[in-house]
């Protein structure tokens, strides 16, 4: 999964989970195991709705605007 964020407008309203949820419904039933994202180490919102949704580090890695979380959810 690559991009996915919510404007703050909208954020603190479940809508992060339920698209969590809809997509990892979509992918399951394509035949898909896992999900796998990365997110910004510096961005604790979202690292807690990943976290609090099931998903587990594996990793990290330093790209062009720092260090990222690698992180996956088995399905």
């Amino acid at each position: 999964m690559h991009r996915f964020c919510v404007s703050p407008a909208f954020q603190n309203q479940g809508i992060g989970k339920a698209v969590l949820q809809h997509i990892e419904k979509q992918i399951k039933g394509m035949g898909y195991e896992s999900v796998r994202l990365d997110a910004f180490t510096e961005n604790p919102f979202a690292n807690k709705l990943y976290l609090h949704n099931g998903y587990e580090p594996r990793g990290y890695a330093n790209w062009r605007k720092g260090k990222f979380v690698l992180m996956e959810k088995k399905l």
